[in-house]
């Protein structure tokens, strides 16, 4: 048995954009910070949870309290239903990602999520995207702070599932840099879904296969079993 193991915002869902700027506002909005920065690989763990630590920590000397991110959270979330209704497709799916995932278990994929968002933000852009993911097993920021964290959740959810002592095989499915190094990190295959500038900066980092979207899905599943432990270039020499 073999595992697909998804990131969402910008893997599976287009909502990279709208989740950074409403985790924005609201940061301004809840604790007064401004001028946060939105590139997430300049944070030592680019997840919801590791991202207000480190803000929390630079801004004010210390971590935020529970009380804190449940604030922040709710706000989030009031964002992203005002954002919805104004226009609903902010929180639409990467083409052709739903008809893949349909497609992957009869091809002896199981499938899980690993997102770096908290599980109030992820619940709702899977409930906005008409994905068929919202009974797969899932790790969220919570399981972190760490992607690497984030990921060996999954799977052991993943195992837990499906009933199995392990995968013959696990890949990795991310977007970010953040993505693919978590994969090196844990000694995972990767496997990129992005659009260049992003698609070269994966290369860079090391990523044997980048697809920008899920149309074609026989070079997707050649993709899954083909794709490598990322090794950047230079390392390889």
């Amino acid at each position: 048995m073999k595992l697909a193991v998804f990131d969402l915002d910008g893997t599976l869902t287009q909502t990279s954009h709208v989740d950074a700027e409403c985790y924005e506002q609201a940061l301004r909005e809840i604790a007064g910070i401004r001028d946060v920065r939105t590139d997430w690989s300049t944070y030592e763990h680019a997840t919801d949870t590791g991202i207000i630590d480190e803000i929390y920590r630079e801004r004010f000397g210390r971590s935020p309290t529970d009380e804190e991110c449940d604030v922040v959270q709710a706000r989030l979330i009031e964002l992203f239903h005002a954002r919805c209704a104004r226009e609903d497709s902010e929180f639409g799916e990467v083409p052709g990602a739903g008809n893949f995932l349909r497609n992957l278990l009869e091809k002896g994929w199981m499938t899980s999520l690993a997102t770096g968002a908290w599980r109030c933000s992820a619940e709702f852009k899977i409930s906005r995207s008409g994905l068929p993911i919202a009974d797969l097993p899932i790790a969220v920021a919570e399981d972190g702070p760490s992607r690497e964290a984030i990921l060996c959740a999954a799977i052991e959810r993943a195992r837990e599932r499906y009933e199995v002592q392990g995968f013959d095989r696990v890949v990795a499915v991310g977007d970010g840099v953040w993505d693919i190094r978590a994969a090196a990190a844990s000694r995972l295959p990767f496997v990129g879904v992005a659009q260049e500038p992003g698609a070269g900066e994966l290369h860079a980092q090391g990523a044997s296969h980048v697809l920008e979207d899920y149309l074609d899905h026989e070079r997707w599943l050649r993709a899954l079993e083909e794709a490598r432990i990322p090794i950047k270039p230079a390392e390889a020499l």
